[in-house]
């Protein structure tokens, strides 16, 4: 494992080199943002490179025992720390403490990943704020989180915070047609319902995908005010799918997005097997209606992020979006 396999994370790859280079390494780093953009697979490769034997510049070399270890899961000083059931609990942070009491076993130093490292209840979070105001000689941590304010702010202030970008859709889209041989039109239209996931791009059915964007768009372009109880039914059929709620919501939000560059700038448009059906669209609405809708959308998703009543969320936003 090292920087060669990261993808679309440049900028913290060359965060990371130069800190390696100057020997100046943090004795906690936090990477943040979504799932499935490379956090856990760079923790991995620094990982790897602190406890290369051989390493050649700033690339581990990936066949001393130290890398075959870390690649394997066995390395003795690399503790992995992850949600138990819904929460890290202070327990496995009270194990990694006294991991860290020992002395290295192979090499200079103790390395612990802490995985979404958001999902710490209070007690863990405030044993694990305690190591870091007092890291133990040769103990380095990485913790991966969703976004800095999940975490005690304290806790923020004692690491060296880097955060991930999510992928391009472009990006996303060709990864899917090298690695999971799909069709480019197909692989256009996951990437852009992943919402810059490679991880979660991967792991999609693909054709499922596409089937049911096109299921979306159908259903949401026969809504009206005038049909009251289809609108409402979208909406509550909206909010029991949670799991992809968000991804749903995207997808709306990229199709008025392309309707509108159908307007202004045809070659912009992501969903692009549907260019004629968008050119079409773009004849109903102004720039200015297209612009309030995508706000709306941008509104809801934010709220339902946050946790609010999803069917409510979604029943006033379609509302919003007819009435537009």
């Amino acid at each position: 494992m090292n920087f060669e396999d990261i993808i679309g994370q440049d900028r913290a790859v060359r965060f990371l080199r130069r800190a390696y280079e100057k020997n100046r390494v943090p004795h906690a780093l936090l990477y943040t943002g979504i799932p499935g953009i490379g956090k856990r697979t760079t923790a991995l490769a620094f990982a790897s490179l602190l406890q290369c034997r051989s390493a050649k510049g700033t690339v581990a070399c990936g066949i001393c025992p130290s890398c075959k270890k870390i690649d394997s899961g066995n390395h003795p000083d690399l503790v992995f720390v992850e949600p138990s059931g819904a929460f890290i609990k202070i327990e496995q942070i009270r194990a990694l403490r006294n991991e860290f009491a020992l002395k290295p076993f192979e090499g200079n130093r103790r390395i612990a990943i802490i995985a979404d490292a958001h999902t710490m209840n209070p007690e863990a979070a405030n044993t694990l704020l305690k190591i870091l105001e007092e890291p133990p000689k040769g103990a380095f941590m990485i913790l991966t989180a969703h976004q800095v304010s999940d975490l005690l702010p304290t806790i923020v202030s004692r690491c060296q915070h880097i955060a991930f970008a999510p992928l391009s859709s472009e990006l996303i889209a060709e990864k899917l047609v090298t690695k999971r041989k799909s069709g480019r039109q197909v692989a256009d239209i996951a990437a852009v319902w992943a919402q810059g996931s490679l991880g979660m791009a991967l792991q999609a059915d693909l054709k499922k995908v596409a089937q049911e964007r096109n299921q979306l768009i159908e259903q949401f372009e026969t809504l009206s005010l005038n049909k009251m109880h289809s609108l409402l039914g979208f909406a509550e059929s909206l909010s029991k799918d949670k799991d992809n709620l968000l991804n749903n919501l995207e997808m709306l939000k990229v199709w008025i997005r392309d309707i509108l560059f159908g307007k202004l700038c045809p070659k912009k448009i992501l969903n692009k097997d549907l260019v004629e059906k968008i050119e079409e669209f773009s004849q109903r609405y102004s720039v200015s209606s297209l612009l309030a809708k995508i706000k709306i959308l941008q509104g809801a998703q934010v709220a339902a992020q946050k946790g609010r009543n999803r069917r409510l969320v979604l029943e006033v936003m379609l509302i919003r979006l007819c009435q537009e």
